[in-house]
């Protein structure tokens, strides 16, 4: 062991100041020795701070050529200061490392070692099956891997947050190959098509199974077909006509053709009587129209009648009655893939709202009563969160995905939201995420937003999220032992995240303009 300093000053249980004349880094684990009592004690800690002091060349100097005659005298006197978080007292039982939290402070004058490569590996190393590799320590000489629980990650809940760029992609694609190297079951909601590229694989065989959405109507609740039709949430009439429509269409078809309905009738006819029974609405002697006080606003069934009529056009091709529900897609041991790419938000919240509902309700059935069509925990990974669960928006997946966040685990259900505007996402979804993987966040609202959700993000942690490279993170909560500064692996099998190469672009299109002239000139020589 390499001692680098010592410590000076007053000292806390959590927190002490040393000196060094060692090169150190910030993020640097270290360990403190001392005797107290005559009992040896060993502390884990890391370094928070640093700053370089000499003191003669002090505020007051007033000129360069002073600054220069003290410095060639004093180069020997520079220090440096830095202070150290706590992490706790390590126990060693021999079987393993653990660590506990000091009741007191440390003696001043305890030893500053450089914390062993070997101790750093035992600590965050993989306790069980159950811990996957997520990348290394970053601020050590010695590659020391870190290892998160991968249970914890699925029960309590993750969120991935960056800027664009800094490494989310890269990062999910790391969570998704070690998670179906287990044989775990993921469902990622896909808003940009980057996930159907995607060259995961497990035991060399392709592990993505994409599913092109294909709805049942008669599987919406009366919110979700008419998020689907785009009728809006403060709409609340269009709505109300929709819903009583809706609801009398279900239970006159029930009347007439039994419970499987569904069986009897076209698709096209399904939309065509619904639309007859909106507009019946508009007749005061129907059974609809008794129902409406006073005289029914022809302009909001005008519009109703026309969403339906234009989703009947641009989405005609994803509605068919008795398709089962889209979580029968769902195949174990896969990246299953829900492809919302050419839908906009509206219809792909109506979606994501139905596979929610349906996924919460299969893993209460699995639990409780054995039979479901969802036999196996599942991890639903939520690109672009800020789309379904935004701060400011009211859709129909929000509900559910913050009943994932507070009832999931119960049920093996466990939800991840990636973004790269947590400011955006909805603070009450954020704080249920137990987990967190913070990249690079330059701005401060984003910053403060993330630390308001989370009392594991400290100040001194904060502070290095501007200035962090790609790939690099701090990765917080129950999935990990303590806040770790991490370079996340590079991931072999990526998701196709990465920025269009826009100078590349440009230069093809100059070269089959100079192929074009050089072909051109070509032909006039040969006449």
């Amino acid at each position: 062991m390499k001692q680098i300093g010592i410590c000076v000053g007053s000292t806390r249980p959590n927190r002490v100041n040393f000196i060094t004349e060692q090169l150190v880094r910030i993020g640097q684990f270290v360990t403190l020795f001392y005797k107290d009592g005559g009992e040896e004690k060993r502390l884990l800690g890391m370094i928070q701070s640093l700053e370089r002091d000499n003191p003669y060349l002090h505020e007051n100097i007033k000129t360069i050529q002073q600054a220069e005659g003290i410095k060639r005298f004093s180069e020997k006197e520079n220090i440096i200061r830095g202070e150290v978080h706590i992490l706790g007292e390590i126990v060693d039982t021999g079987d393993e490392i653990f660590l506990q939290i000091p009741r007191t402070p440390p003696l001043p004058a305890a030893e500053v070692y450089e914390a062993e490569p070997e101790l750093l590996k035992k600590v965050f190393g993989a306790k069980s099956k159950k811990f996957v590799r997520i990348g290394r320590l970053l601020s050590e000489k010695e590659e020391v891997p870190v290892y998160i629980n991968i249970e914890q990650v699925v029960l309590r809940h993750l969120a991935i947050l960056a800027v664009t760029g800094a490494g989310k992609s890269n990062t999910v694609s790391v969570l998704l190959k070690n998670i179906i190297n287990l044989g775990g079951t993921v469902a990622v909601f896909d808003f940009h098509g980057e996930y159907s590229k995607s060259k995961l694989t497990r035991n060399g065989k392709s592990a993505i199974n994409l599913i092109h959405p294909l709805i049942n109507p008669a599987s919406l609740k009366p919110k979700e077909f008419a998020s689907f039709i785009g009728i809006k949430q403060n709409a609340y009439v269009q709505f109300r006509y929709f819903r009583m429509a809706y609801e009398h269409l279900i239970n006159q078809l029930r009347e007439e053709k039994g419970d499987n309905w569904q069986v009897h009738i076209k698709t096209a006819d399904f939309l065509k009587r619904l639309k007859d029974t909106i507009e019946s609405i508009s007749d005061p002697e129907s059974e609809l129209g008794k129902r409406i006080k006073g005289k029914p606003r022809e302009d909001s069934l005008f519009e109703v009648l026309n969403k339906l009529e234009d989703m009947e056009l641009e989405l005609g091709h994803i509605i068919k009655l008795g398709v089962p529900p889209l979580i029968e897609n769902i195949k174990p041991g896969m990246v299953n893939i829900f492809d919302f790419s050419e839908l906009d938000e509206d219809v792909a919240d109506a979606i994501a709202s139905n596979i929610l509902r349906w996924a919460l309700e299969e893993r209460k059935k699995a639990v409780r009563q054995g039979e479901s069509r969802l036999p196996f925990p599942l991890m639903i990974v939520i690109e672009e969160a800020h789309i379904l669960a935004g701060e400011k928006r009211n859709t129909e997946s929000k509900y559910y995905i913050a009943r994932i966040a507070r009832e999931g685990r119960k049920f093996g259900l466990g939800i991840t939201v990636v973004t790269q505007r947590p400011k955006g996402l909805d603070k009450e979804i954020l704080s249920q995420m137990n987990n967190m993987i913070i990249l690079k966040l330059v701005e401060p609202e984003d910053q403060k937003h993330v630390q308001r959700a989370s009392e594991s993000l400290s100040q001194e942690l904060m502070e290095y999220l501007p200035g962090l490279n790609p790939g690099e993170a701090i990765i917080i909560g129950n999935m990990t032992k303590l806040p770790l500064l991490v370079k996340i692996d590079k991931a072999e099998e990526k998701v196709e995240g990465q920025d269009i190469d826009v100078v590349g672009k440009w230069e093809e299109i100059l070269e089959k303009e100079k192929s074009s002239v050089d072909d051109i000139l070509s032909e006039l020589d040969n006449l």
